[in-house]
């Protein structure tokens, strides 16, 4: 039976109407009040509706300046082109991503939601209402695989883990089309790497028309089958990727050449040298800093994947943690080569923290002379996420959160949320 096929613990009326009360004081409320016990229905009912009613509140500026610099101002422009756009000039778009073509081939999800959103709809919080239902949805199905473990209970330590698990949030709806593409794939992978069920290749194969980035997914796939049972090969690929990061540019600018013209022209993006250079190299200001703790992340990955490496055989070979641990290493090999690239490397990170999360939990946590090693780990990522003022890989901050969102979401309730901005938006 797979873990997402565990019954729901069993909760009683007073819990249920306390997390029913706290959703209605406000979202946010509600949402911490399911943290308490989270793999319950009624939790799992209430963080739905949380993080749905939280995406849909998203205030985006009109303009992209300087000061506001967020893809989302981008992604409410585009939505708004998509306002009378007749159904032949999206066929020509649908006909574009078929055939490679130049327009839209890497955006067909984002292209018919808007269309299909604008039929009935100019309002762009209708839209990311339902960016936000896709994303919460398979959010929480993946973050179902931590919560319903044996192991997980109401601790600091298992909100640290809940914590990494889900560092990709709802806050991120600046990356919409990625970190949606994100959960996706790992459900995917959760299903074909833990539960061995092939039918979710199918699942695993629309990312790419989510995000076109996601046909590096079936790349690390393949690094994982080819690394899958040999510890000792994983380990050299794993220092090789670190060691040798130096020529990734190289190599992915040699396999652009050979992708067709579409997807070539998307990813030379990526390796731009201007756009490289200004977010690798240090500079005036915070840059050192931002380099620094960038430094200090990927050390701390690393060193957590090696010391899954060093406990192996005495902790995960006999688990179901097994082909997890190696697509694992597959995953930090790959962000270890291609972090010089900062939409690729940077990028993928995301995928190791919930790997790790899940890992810790089912073969240390339960052992708590371990533990010491994941509060600092985790603590690092935590005090980015609540401190700095700017982001590092694509880490969240919540000093972002505050830029896009009215303080109202913290306190009004959600009939108010939903009057004020999916009936009455502001104009």
């Amino acid at each position: 039976m797979s873990q997402t096929q565990k019954i729901w613990l069993p909760e009683n009326k007073e819990g249920i109407i306390v997390k029913i009360v706290a959703f209605l004081i406000s979202p946010v409320l509600g949402m911490f009040s399911a943290l308490v016990r989270p793999n319950t229905k009624s939790s799992y009912i209430i963080l739905f509706l949380s993080l749905v009613t939280i995406g849909m509140a998203i205030n985006i500026p009109d303009d992209r300046t300087e000061e506001m610099n967020f893809d989302s101002i981008a992604y409410r422009a585009e939505f708004e082109d998509y306002i009378g756009m007749s159904a032949n000039d999206y066929k020509s778009v649908i006909s574009n991503y078929s055939q490679m073509g130049e327009d839209g081939a890497t955006d067909l999800y984002s292209n018919t939601l808007y269309f299909f959103v604008t039929r009935f709809s100019e309002n762009y919080h209708i839209c990311f209402l339902f960016v936000s239902i896709v994303f919460a949805f398979f959010m929480l199905k993946t973050t179902r695989y931590l919560v319903a473990e044996d192991n997980y209970h109401f601790s600091v330590l298992c909100l640290l883990l809940l914590f990494l698990f889900t560092m990709a949030q709802i806050g991120k709806i600046n990356m919409f089309r990625f970190y949606t593409a994100f959960w996706v794939a790992l459900y995917a992978i959760f299903k074909i790497v833990l539960d061995k069920d092939r039918r979710y290749w199918l699942l695993l194969a629309i990312t790419p028309a989510i995000h076109g980035s996601f046909f590096l997914v079936f790349l690390i796939y393949a690094l994982y089958w080819f690394m899958h049972d040999k510890l000792q090969l994983s380990v050299t690929i794993l220092i090789f990727g670190f060691l040798f990061s130096s020529i990734a540019v190289q190599v992915f600018s040699w396999i652009i050449l050979h992708l067709p013209e579409s997807l070539g022209g998307h990813y030379s993006d990526y390796i731009n040298e201007w756009y490289m250079s200004e977010i690798n190299e240090g500079g005036a200001g915070y840059k050192w800093l931002a380099r620094l703790i960038e430094f200090l992340m990927r050390i701390s990955v690393n060193a957590i994947g090696l010391f899954f490496a060093y406990h192996y055989k005495t902790r995960i070979a006999e688990t179901k943690c097994k082909p997890l641990f190696f697509f694992l290493m597959a995953v930090l090999a790959f962000v270890d080569f291609a972090i010089m690239i900062p939409d690729v490397g940077s990028r993928y990170l995301m995928f190791v923290f919930p790997l790790i999360a899940y890992i810790w939990l089912v073969c240390f946590a339960k052992e708590s002379r371990w533990n010491w090693i994941i509060y600092p780990f985790a603590g690092l990522y935590l005090l980015i996420f609540l401190v700095l003022p700017w982001g590092v890989y694509r880490v969240p901050c919540l000093h972002y959160y505050f830029e896009l969102w009215d303080a109202d979401v913290l306190y009004q309730n959600p009939i108010y949320l939903w009057f004020k901005y999916a009936l009455f938006p502001p104009a």
